[in-house]
C-alpha cells in the first residue's frame, strides 16, 4: 500500500514555483504569442489575446512549459487544473492562472502534482480559497497553504504516468470532436447558404442535392 506525506505546497518552496499569469491589461488583439487561460487550453479554443515577448520579459514571466501545473484562480473555473503537455504551441499564461512550475523533478513530479490538484479534495482546498461575491478569485499567494499528499517518487511517477495517458486521450477525444463541429457547422454554411443548390420542396418532401 503505497505511503503518504501530507506537506503544504509552501513548505516546497525549493522546488516548487508559483507565478501569476500575464496581466489582461497589458494584452493585445493581437501579437506574437497567445495568452492562455485554463478553460481555453482545454477547449481547444482559439487566442483572444496575445503578447509581446519584450512585455513578458520586462514583467518577468516566461512562456508555459510541459510540465507546468496551471491552475484557475480566477471567474468561473476557479480550481480547474491542467498540466502543460510536450509540443503545445507557444503561449503565456493568462491572468486567470497560477503557474506551478516544478524545479526539482528529482524530489515532485508534475504530472503527480497535476493528479493530485485534480483530486475532489484537492480542488475543494482550492474553492475555499476562492474571494469575492461575484467574480471568485483566489489570491496568488494562497496556493501556497494547499496540503498535498505526497508518496514515494516511485509512486509519484507510476500515478502522473497514469494520469498523463488519461489527459492525453481524453485531449484527442476533445479534437476530434472540435474538427467534428467544425466540419458539420462547414457543412450547414455550405447547405443554407443563399443560392445553394439544395432546394427543398415543402417540409418532408423531396430534396434536391445537386
Amino acid at each position: 500500500m503505497t505511503s503518504f506525506e501530507e506537506m503544504r505546497l509552501g513548505d516546497l518552496a525549493r522546488i516548487l514555483m508559483v507565478t501569476k499569469g500575464f496581466p489582461t491589461q497589458r494584452a493585445m488583439p493581437a501579437g506574437d504569442v497567445p495568452v492562455m487561460s485554463v478553460a481555453a487550453l482545454r477547449n481547444a479554443a482559439s487566442p483572444k489575446y496575445f503578447a509581446e515577448p519584450e512585455a513578458i520579459a520586462d514583467l518577468g514571466l516566461q512562456l508555459a512549459q510541459p510540465g507546468d501545473v496551471l491552475v484557475a484562480i480566477e471567474g468561473g473555473t476557479v480550481g480547474e487544473t491542467l498540466v502543460v503537455p510536450d509540443g503545445i504551441e507557444p503561449f503565456v499564461p493568462s491572468q486567470q492562472v497560477a503557474t506551478l512550475r516544478v524545479v526539482d523533478t528529482t524530489r515532485l513530479d508534475p504530472w503527480y502534482l497535476g493528479a493530485w490538484l485534480a483530486t475532489e479534495p484537492a480542488r475543494e482546498q482550492l474553492r475555499r480559497l476562492a474571494r469575492g461575491a461575484g467574480i471568485q478569485r483566489i489570491p496568488i499567494k494562497e496556493p501556497t497553504s494547499l496540503v498535498l499528499r505526497v508518496p514515494p517518487l516511485a509512486d509519484q511517477r507510476e500515478i502522473g504516468e497514469r494520469f498523463h495517458a488519461f489527459e492525453t486521450a481524453v485531449q484527442s477525444h476533445r479534437a476530434v470532436t472540435a474538427c467534428l463541429e467544425e466540419l458539420r457547422d462547414a457543412d450547414l454554411v455550405v447547405t443554407f447558404a443563399e443560392g445553394s443548390p439544395l432546394t427543398i420542396r415543402n417540409a418532408g418532401a423531396t430534396v434536391d442535392l445537386r
